[in-house]
């Protein structure tokens, strides 16, 4: 996780939640993001029901071509991979395990293009748990914004515990990463510095 507004954002998270295992809600403040906010948004989950977004920037909107709010976020994800995702976020809500999700995205016209989300917990609050995540870009893709994202591919998932240490800023420096114990991963195939990196992205009870 290098990209600069991924360790920007990671930073910030890291100094509002101190000790704790994730910062609160009311903590985030939307001119503390700068340039990032546009492609930052925070996701919501209410009791048993799915995660949606609860606020979406504006750039992630016109990648999708659609207002986002209230959409559920497995939504922008090819229909095999929505199990897995729906995993991926709850376990980063109740376990508050920071992810990263490498993935491709089709466009309506058939192109491809590559994103990185990083998904960051955030304190539960009575029945809803949140997270705060951001999406960058691989590259500069001409057409992007104009040639709507339809879906996304999962292309591996990186989990970090923050819990079990302090993070530099630089996200390069990581501890290794922790399989969630809901889940059993069907190939761990290598390590990327501290990270573990998980190929595919399949996820299986």
């Amino acid at each position: 996780m290098r990209h600069d507004d991924i360790g920007r954002l990671f930073a910030y998270w890291d100094r509002l939640r101190g000790p704790r295992a994730a910062p609160e809600r009311r903590e985030i403040v939307p001119a503390a993001l700068g340039a990032r906010l546009p492609e930052t948004f925070i996701l919501q989950s209410s009791g048993s029901g799915e995660p949606r977004f609860r606020l979406a920037g504006t750039r992630i909107c016109a990648i999708y071509g659609k207002e986002l709010g209230r959409q559920p976020f497995a939504s922008l994800w090819q229909p095999k991979d929505r199990n897995s995702i729906l995993r991926l976020v709850k376990n980063c809500m109740t376990s508050k395990t920071a992810v990263q999700i490498d993935c491709e995205g089709r466009s309506a016209r058939g192109r491809k293009t590559l994103f990185k989300f990083v998904l960051l917990p955030l304190a539960s609050e009575a029945n809803e748990r949140h997270l705060m995540g951001i999406i960058t870009v691989v590259g500069r893709p001409f057409w992007l914004e104009s040639d709507a994202i339809v879906e996304n591919h999962i292309q591996t998932v990186s989990l970090v515990d923050p819990r079990q240490t302090r993070h530099e800023t630089d996200l390069g420096i990581a501890p290794e990463a922790a399989v969630p114990p809901s889940a059993s991963r069907a190939l761990v195939s290598r390590k990327v510095g501290h990270l573990r990196v998980i190929e595919g992205g399949r996820i299986k009870s």
